[in-house]
């Protein structure tokens, strides 16, 4: 009775501190981590995130996700993206230039031109985030940017859920700098959550038939 007392303990120990919660806790930390490393040239900023939110999806699912894997998606994103990201740093750097200049009075229209470009900019950055988290290795950057644009603002619940993650991230790099390290890694747990909760009640394929072959035999 004591050795299976033992052993039991063992186990609980084993699932309360190497369990599924504390695995992607440190997986959020390493793929922080890597996307910070990968952005250092800013316009790989956007390939970043999408090499981390597949790998942090690979990792829910399962599937391999050591970092080697992880390297190699970056190198995938960024090879096929740094149009995309190049592009995207450009059009959201001048909309923030625009924003803090109209509230310096440096331009034109003064505080509600500031509103509106800082408005925008955050909707270009959400839409720009989305369709990272969209991304995989066949996929088409500029098919992924007309799905991850339309997502921005038909599924305002997740990128709500995005903005929630960029705000966090902001406040605790504002409250800790050093951890500017990490911060990428809350934004991209916010980018798959908004993308599993949007895909949490889309139909599969087999419930689809299953629904058509009843109709058809009620019919």
């Amino acid at each position: 009775m004591t050795a299976d007392r033992g052993t039991a303990m063992r186990t609980e120990t084993r699932r309360v501190f190497g369990g599924s919660g504390v695995a992607t806790f440190g997986e959020m930390l390493v793929i922080g981590l890597a996307v910070t490393l990968m952005s250092l040239p800013l316009l790989t900023l956007v390939p970043a995130f999408a090499a981390g939110a597949r790998h942090f999806r690979a990792h829910l699912d399962d599937e391999p996700d050591a970092v080697r894997l992880l390297a190699l998606r970056g190198v995938q994103a960024v090879r096929s993206g740094w149009w995309f990201g190049a592009a995207s740093a450009l059009v959201i750097g001048l909309l923030v230039v625009n924003a803090l200049g109209a509230a310096q009075g440096q331009l034109p229209g003064g505080i509600p031109f500031a509103i509106v470009s800082g408005g925008l900019a955050a909707l270009v950055a959400v839409a720009v985030l989305r369709t990272a988290a969209l991304w995989t290795p066949e996929a088409r950057w500029g098919d992924l940017w007309r799905q991850g644009r339309g997502l921005a603002i038909d599924d305002p619940i997740g990128s709500a859920l995005v903005l929630a993650g960029i705000g966090v991230s902001a406040v605790v790099v504002w409250m800790l700098p050093p951890l500017v390290v990490i911060a990428p890694g809350l934004i991209v747990v916010a980018l798959v959550a908004a993308e599993r909760r949007r895909t949490a009640g889309s139909p599969t394929p087999s419930s689809v038939s299953s629904s058509s072959v009843s109709s058809k035999g009620n019919a």
